[in-house]
Formats: structure tokens, sequence, C-alpha cells
């Protein structure tokens, strides 16, 4: 192997520090992290809540994320409305 070894946990706490100061790309990996317990335990809600912060600041992807977490729910019109905000560059 080359390179540093995976450090998950780590690397949620330095995306923490980035999204503190300001971070949208870190708010949009935090979210995915707890989507998938990836260095945090999972938790659809949290993932749904960094999501949320950072889909409000214009993060595309966290759209689309946001409209896949509707659509599992069961909330189609709410899963389609962020799929058509995301289709318009977040605004």
């Amino acid at each position: 192997r080359i390179g540093l070894a995976k450090d998950l946990p780590r690397a949620t706490e330095l995306w923490t520090e980035a999204a503190d100061l300001g971070s949208i790309e870190a708010l949009y990996f935090i979210g995915n992290a707890y989507a998938f317990g990836e260095g945090v335990e999972q938790d659809e809600a949290k993932a749904a809540e960094f999501h949320t912060k950072a889909a409000l600041q214009g993060d595309v992807e966290s759209r689309i994320k946001l409209g896949c977490h509707e659509a599992f729910l069961g909330n189609h019109n709410r899963a389609l409305g962020q799929f058509l905000i995301s289709a318009n560059g977040a605004q």
C-alpha cells in the first residue's frame, strides 16, 4: 500500500472543523459520512441535516442527496422538488 491508512473518524473531525469555518463541501462530506456510517455511526437524520445545510448554501449534490432521501421515505413530491431545484442549479 502506498500513502496513509484511512482514518475516517479523523477525516470526519477535519470536515467538521472545515464546516465550522464555512466549507460547504465539508457539510456535504459529513452528510455522506452519516449516510453511509463511515467514521461515524450511521444516522440518516443527521445525514439529511448536513445535506440540508449544504443545499441551502447552493450545493447541488446535496440537493440530489436530499431528493434521494425523500424518495426513500416515500415523499415523492418532496423528492421531485429537490431534484428540480438541483436541476436549476440549487438556487
